[in-house]
């Protein structure tokens, strides 16, 4: 039997490795814990260390989820993913690789040993409550509203500013069009030219970002970057590329983009291939784009599996169908598997 559900705030911090890149982790961990769903994520904020100073700063953020766990479960299945991320108790308030705090919990007070909520330093901290502002700013905290916490002198005063870091768990789209084997290439080239693909691929990116891999960059025609899109290669040996922003890293892909976002937050960030860079950012994708061809061509090039992690949203027909080719949309499958 499913148990009733709950909403629950939590707070993020790393300052430590690859902060982001942690924190990214962690919150995709946390969508797939038990009876558990993501629901939205704040922006990452960079912070100076609390309580103990001599220590790198941090990246913070909050994110609100829903599960059917008990406060209890919740708490050591927290534990559980700091743990399997690297963090290690070895000093209060000491630098750390990841640290997950329950804030509050929906209709809820706990004064134990192990679990107190709402978190007792929850509104005295700006690294908490400016996260907090961009998802729960109506959330009542001991007779006052997060926005209205926020507003504190003593609060103001504490250095907090946005991170160069995207701040979704999943900033990445991706398009691409492949046959019914998931083959998308052969010899760096397209298995076809498909008219209508050609024309979706422009309507869906143009005015966007593109993210694609060496190959690929190769590929379009006279190696020229794709006009009216800002264009990225995400490459280990290239160090530049005219019209083109070279990223060596995915740290340093989401320093780029999270810096576009900042400058246009509508702006998308299109992946277009090829096999690796697909393989390597999708686990940062919240929606595909696919063209299906109808046929099956050699092709030493594949898109990666999807079928555990994404379910599909449309389909063919549509004004757009090819004799060739149908169209479909793919979305991250949020959420834990439900308890029986």
């Amino acid at each position: 039997m499913s148990r009733e559900k709950r909403t629950v705030w939590l707070s993020l911090g790393a300052n430590l490795g690859n902060r982001g890149e942690t924190i990214r982790e962690a919150l995709r961990q946390i969508d797939a814990v038990l009876a558990t769903r993501l629901v939205q994520v704040a922006s990452f904020y960079e912070t100076a260390p609390w309580g103990k100073l001599d220590q790198p700063g941090f990246i913070n953020t909050a994110a609100e989820i829903e599960t059917g766990l008990t406060l209890t479960e919740l708490l050591h299945a927290m534990q559980r993913i700091e743990l399997a991320l690297g963090r290690v108790r070895h000093e209060h308030w000491g630098a750390r690789t990841i640290d997950i705090d329950l804030l509050a919990a929906a209709g809820v007070v706990s004064d134990t040993e192990e679990l107190q909520l709402p978190h007792p330093y929850l509104t005295e901290r700006a690294f908490v409550l400016r996260p907090l502002m961009d998802i729960a700013p109506e959330l009542v905290i001991k007779g006052r509203a997060i926005r209205d916490w926020y507003e504190q002198p003593a609060i103001r005063q504490q250095a907090i500013s946005q991170a160069a870091e995207v701040s979704s768990p999943w900033p990445i789209r991706m398009i691409a069009a492949c046959d019914k084997k998931g083959g998308i290439g052969r010899g760096g080239q397209l298995l076809a030219r498909v008219p209508e693909d050609m024309a979706r691929f422009k309507a869906l990116t143009m005015g966007h970002i593109v993210i694609m891999g060496r190959r690929t960059q190769q590929s379009l025609p006279g190696g020229a970057p794709l006009g009216g899109r800002t264009n990225i290669v995400l490459t280990r040996s290239e160090a530049e590329i005219p019209g083109f922003i070279i990223c060596h890293s995915l740290i340093e892909l989401w320093q780029v983009i999270g810096k576009l976002a900042a400058t246009n937050p509508a702006r998308q960030f299109w992946c277009i291939g090829g096999g690796e860079v697909y393989r390597q950012l999708l686990p940062y994708a919240e929606a595909i784009e696919l063209t299906q061809l109808r046929a099956e061509y050699p092709a030493d090039t594949f898109f990666p599996d999807t079928n555990s992690q994404f379910v599909r949203q449309a389909a063919e027909p549509g004004p757009q169908a090819s004799p060739v080719a149908k169209f479909i949309s793919l979305r991250r499958r949020h959420g834990g598997p439900e308890q029986e």
